[in-house]
């Protein structure tokens, strides 16, 4: 898509990229709760969590689109599953922190690290900060929120749980990624 594409063009791809984020959010989190809920170690917190990988990949990818998408698959899931029942404030509160902590992680990244927007110096070191730094600031906000609401009281071994969980999630998912697209031939230079 050339940098000229009409407004609409680019509503439209962004509503698609939020729409995709949404329901690969959903169907990973469906996945995750199938297949890891009996090795939950509270609610809402969890050994793996393949959800955190995809919150991170999806924020590379597709930056505010992706965020929005998250946002919009987190207040989903949340209420579909009623993690919080009858609390709308921590829902929401949860589903912002859930969109905003791989976005700082990716803000940093780009920062700090020098980042290009597209990705294109993406290295294995890049993406492995990225990765730790979210996999420590979601847990530390969403405890820290949880506190807050009276939800957990369970910090310290919260946060090294959920740790444990964000990162065992993200690298599982980024290395399924990167084994599937080994599949594909690499386009010529």
């Amino acid at each position: 898509m050339s940098s000229t594409s009409s407004p609409a063009a680019k509503l439209h791809l962004s509503l698609m990229t939020v729409s995709t984020t949404v329901v690969v959010y959903i169907l990973v989190y469906m996945a995750n709760d199938w297949l890891f809920k009996q090795i939950e170690f509270t609610q809402g917190i969890a050994w793996v969590y393949l959800p955190a990988g995809i919150r991170l990949i999806c924020t590379l990818l597709f930056a505010e689109s992706g965020v929005l998408g998250i946002l919009i698959a987190s207040l989903l899931t949340s209420s579909i599953y009623a993690i919080f029942p009858g609390d709308p404030v921590t829902t929401v509160g949860y589903s912002v922190i859930s969109a905003l902590a791989p976005y700082l992680a990716y803000r940093f990244t780009l920062q700090e690290m020098h980042l290009q927007r597209s990705l294109s110096n993406l290295t294995t070191t890049r993406l492995l900060a990225c990765i730790l730094l979210y996999g420590l600031t979601n847990p530390l906000l969403q405890l820290m929120w949880f506190v807050m609401r009276g939800i957990s009281y369970h910090f310290w071994s919260g946060l090294i749980v959920m740790s444990i969980g964000d990162l065992t999630g993200s690298l599982i998912v980024v290395y399924a990624i990167k084994m599937l697209l080994s599949f594909f031939p690499l386009p010529r230079r």
